[in-house]
């Protein structure tokens, strides 16, 4: 999950550098492997904004690998700066800032801006500023798109992980399941022309190692905060966080039908 703010609830450090690096390979695989789903063509002066960029692995990914021409600028901002790349390529542009409130001059600059995994950054409210925000940096005619997890499913252990988190998330003002509330607020933004794509992936035996990897890695990044509240998140103590772990990964590993569910979400800001 990328970071926006002083609130999320993930750490920001060379392992989570690294998590992020190899969640944003592991969604490329998954989407076939495009980094942009809106059917957009790119010139010389055109601008992309990253909102959340965190490590900057999608914009890297977008300029190395050809996806945008040398001549097309882009922009990450993210909160917290510590995970920006050191020596990115010249025709991108890392800033801190707060995603829901983006300089004033960039008022219709931007032909897309991306959004992913932001649901442990930005809290309910905060929704509705980021991407009110987002349709005001676009230009006419511009495309948004967003990235979410939406559920995940195995059996008894990831259901009271699930249940855990949604009173973390509860606790801490954070939507659970944002994916149910996207489309509605894409459209009172006012954006038309609204898509979605789902993919669903394995996190069982083999196949699903990766996945199954990342889910935990992200449960364990919210550990303390999790046996802070303790019986409010139906958590005892820190080895019962532990065994509950434990479980998730044998569960996961061991249900042939276990599996993640990501989606998309594109839509365009209209040209009038």
């Amino acid at each position: 999950m990328e970071t926006t703010g002083n609130h999320y609830m993930l750490p920001s450090d060379e392992a989570e550098e690294e998590r992020l690096n190899t969640q944003h390979q592991l969604l490329r695989q998954l989407f076939g492997p495009k980094l942009i789903h809106p059917d957009v063509t790119f010139i010389d002066g055109d601008k992309v904004l990253d909102c959340g960029a965190g490590s900057g692995a999608w914009l890297l990914d977008l300029a190395k690998g050809g996806t945008i021409p040398m001549g097309v600028i882009g922009y990450g901002v993210d909160q917290n700066p510590v995970l920006f790349p050191k020596n990115p390529p010249s025709n991108l542009r890392f800033l801190t800032g707060d995603i829901t409130a983006l300089p004033a001059d960039w008022s219709d600059t931007f032909l897309l801006v991306n959004q992913r995994l932001l649901l442990s950054a930005l809290h309910k409210d905060e929704w509705v500023s980021a991407i009110n925000e987002i349709y005001r940096v676009l230009a006419p005619g511009g495309w948004i798109q967003l990235c979410e997890v939406n559920t995940w499913k195995a059996g008894p252990a990831i259901e009271r992980e699930r249940s855990v988190l949604r009173v973390l998330y509860d606790s801490g003002g954070f939507f659970f399941e944002p994916c149910k509330e996207i489309p509605s607020m894409l459209h009172f933004a006012g954006f038309v022309d609204i898509h979605t794509i789902d993919k669903v992936t394995t996190l069982a035996g083999e196949e699903g190692t990766q996945h199954r990897e990342n889910t935990i890695r992200v449960f364990c990044a919210t550990k303390s905060q999790i046996v802070f509240l303790g019986e409010r998140c139906g958590i005892k103590s820190e080895e019962d966080f532990e065994s509950l772990v434990a479980a998730m990964d044998d569960e996961m590993k061991n249900t042939p039908d276990a599996d993640k569910q990501y989606t998309y979400f594109y839509a365009q800001k209209p040209y009038v």
